[in-house]
């Protein structure tokens, strides 16, 4: 009977195990990344590489959840709220070391403003996906911002990345970080124009997309440690 007992609470907790892992894998793989690009970065001292990679999870998080669907709707909210968050954290990081310009920083925060208020009206579930993920009845708003443009949250984000783009300083330094936001950005929206019914396609596209966005990642933070590195050895 003991080892009955034991075999059987062996089973639930391993089948118990696999059922989180099927339900919550692409959370895990996505923390996953994170906690390993920072961990590579701490230890091979290139924060670059980790500014970049760590900045565009989310992206990755966004195109499997639209393209395969979710099976927590909460689960994904909550992680693309994280992730999103860390993103902003971390272009926030560099771009606060540039002297301020007065352009850069209205265009930020106009895009900011722009895309805050869309989701005031949308709401938070139908900001991620709700009526693609989770089911959420179609419903046509007409309060503005959505009363001038159909996608004003994509608009507001490429409004704010781009904006950083404005500050000469940063722009120097960073820019195809800032460039690579905007591009998926726009990527987003084609997805989002393409929708569900073209989620073989968007597995594809997305997929390449991604492959490109961490090549070119990886590139651009290899250039700029090799740069900081000319720049130690030339003082």
């Amino acid at each position: 009977m003991g080892r009955q007992h034991a075999r059987h609470m062996g089973f639930r907790v391993v089948s118990r195990s696999r059922s989180i892992l099927d339900q919550r894998w692409p959370s895990v793989a996505c923390w996953t990344i994170v906690a390993a690009v920072l961990a590579g970065a701490a230890i091979g001292r290139e924060p670059a590489l980790a500014i970049y990679l760590v900045s565009f999870v989310y992206y990755g998080l966004y195109w499997y959840a639209f393209a395969w669907g979710v099976d927590s709707f909460d689960v994904f909210k909550r992680d693309a709220l994280l992730l999103k968050a860390l993103s902003v954290a971390a272009l926030a990081f560099v771009y606060l070391q540039a002297p301020p310009d007065i352009l850069s920083l209205g265009t930020i925060a106009l895009g900011i403003l722009l895309n805050a208020r869309a989701a005031a009206v949308l709401g938070i579930d139908r900001t991620y996906y709700g009526h693609e993920l989770a089911g959420l009845p179609a419903r046509h708003i007409t309060e503005f911002p959505y009363s001038l443009m159909s996608h004003p949250m994509i608009v507001g984000n490429v409004m704010a990345f781009g904006g950083t783009l404005l500050n000469p300083a940063f722009r120097a330094a960073w820019w195809p970080l800032a460039a690579l936001h905007v591009v998926l950005n726009i990527a987003l929206l084609a997805m989002e124009w393409a929708g569900p019914r073209r989620r073989p396609a968007i597995r594809l596209a997305g997929l390449l997309i991604l492959a490109v966005t961490a090549a070119t990642a990886t590139l651009a933070a290899g250039h700029d440690t090799d740069s900081r590195r000319l720049s130690q050895e030339a003082s």
